[in-house]
């Protein structure tokens, strides 16, 4: 049975349910009423081992709520789940969709963006055919997912910066070293940072202080993109660049968002007269010189990969210059 009452500026729904008790704020008294309806007509079907008919939609608002925010990239994977609310797709009820549904969502997209966009979604959309299957939700009751062939993968990237394009950019950003005074400048440091240490962007943002040491020469990034935590070593540079950050701000090194990163780094290289490298370039960049003094899985540990195969395309050397090594 559900029970509502007035909380602050909403209303909160209280539900008791075949020994299960939930409850929920919202705006309206409505919403509260037609949540405690829907919930309660879900816990009746979970309990008698019945699917929940919720449509795509439904169910990706509900992980975009739920799960997404939990994750270490998060933000990116709602801005795809979303995009996917977009498509027809999502106005199926879940458990009828087949594989030959997501084959033609598959090549839907596959018409507007570039394969590794499309593999990244499905990954998405995998963890979340997982996610309901699982007893506390129940929106389906099986994985169309194994029939469905996925797009080739894009062959990597492999720009990298050429010789004299990050000093044109650093100029560009008006940094010319000791501690910057601007944001812009601030960009700058974060590019020279980047090419000595490997970070990511999102890495660079959410260094803080207190994860610095300098007797160690040690970064510890506690959250990264396969949500895996890693010391970073630097080198005399990256420790120089440091150095010229302090007194920046109180607790974090960078006083930058990401947004503000990029846009900055887009302004220099566009003043600067350059055209192709991404900021994410400069780590391609420093993977490829740190290979010529690290061995593989060095370097694999240093950079955050798990599979040190990913690192191959990264070890440029001629069969000349292997040869040499030989003798």
């Amino acid at each position: 049975m559900a029970s509502f009452r007035k909380s602050g500026n909403g209303w909160r729904a209280e539900i008791v349910k075949k020994g299960l008790r939930e409850s929920a704020t919202f705006p309206t008294k409505r919403e509260a009423q037609e949540w405690a309806s829907k919930r309660e007509a879900e816990i009746t079907a979970m309990r008698a081992g019945k699917v929940i008919r919720w449509t795509l939609h439904d169910v990706l608002e509900r992980y975009i709520t739920q799960v997404s925010p939990a994750k270490a990239s998060g933000d990116k994977e709602i801005l795809r789940l979303k995009a996917i609310q977009r498509d027809d797709l999502a106005k199926l009820v879940m458990q009828d969709i087949s594989a030959p549904d997501l084959a033609a969502w598959r090549d839907r997209r596959l018409e507007s963006v570039k394969p590794a966009s499309v593999l990244r979604e499905i990954g998405s959309l995998r963890a979340i055919w997982k996610q309901a299957k699982k007893g506390e939700w129940g929106y389906v009751d099986h994985d169309p997912w194994p029939e469905v062939t996925k797009p080739a993968a894009s062959k990597p990237r492999t720009v990298i910066f050429e010789e004299g394009e990050v000093e044109r950019i650093v100029d560009a950003l008006g940094y010319s070293g000791g501690r910057p005074t601007s944001r812009r400048q601030q960009a700058a440091v974060a590019l020279l940072l980047s090419l000595e240490t490997a970070m990511r962007a999102g890495e660079l943002i959410s260094l803080t202080w207190d994860c610095i040491s300098y007797e160690k020469r040690t970064a510890y990034l506690a959250s990264t993109k396969n949500s895996d935590d890693r010391y970073v070593p630097l080198s005399r540079r990256a420790i120089e660049l440091l150095q010229a950050m302090e007194g920046v701000h109180d607790e974090k090194v960078f006083d930058l968002t990401s947004a503000l990163l990029d846009v900055y780094y887009r302004s220099g290289r566009d003043l600067a007269g350059i055209s192709g490298p991404t900021f994410h370039d400069a780590r391609a960049t420093a993977i490829t010189r740190l290979s010529k003094k690290l061995d593989i899985l060095e370097l694999a540990r240093m950079v955050g990969h798990r599979d040190p195969r990913s690192l191959m395309v990264y070890y440029r050397q001629s069969p000349t210059d292997i040869a040499a090594k030989l003798d």
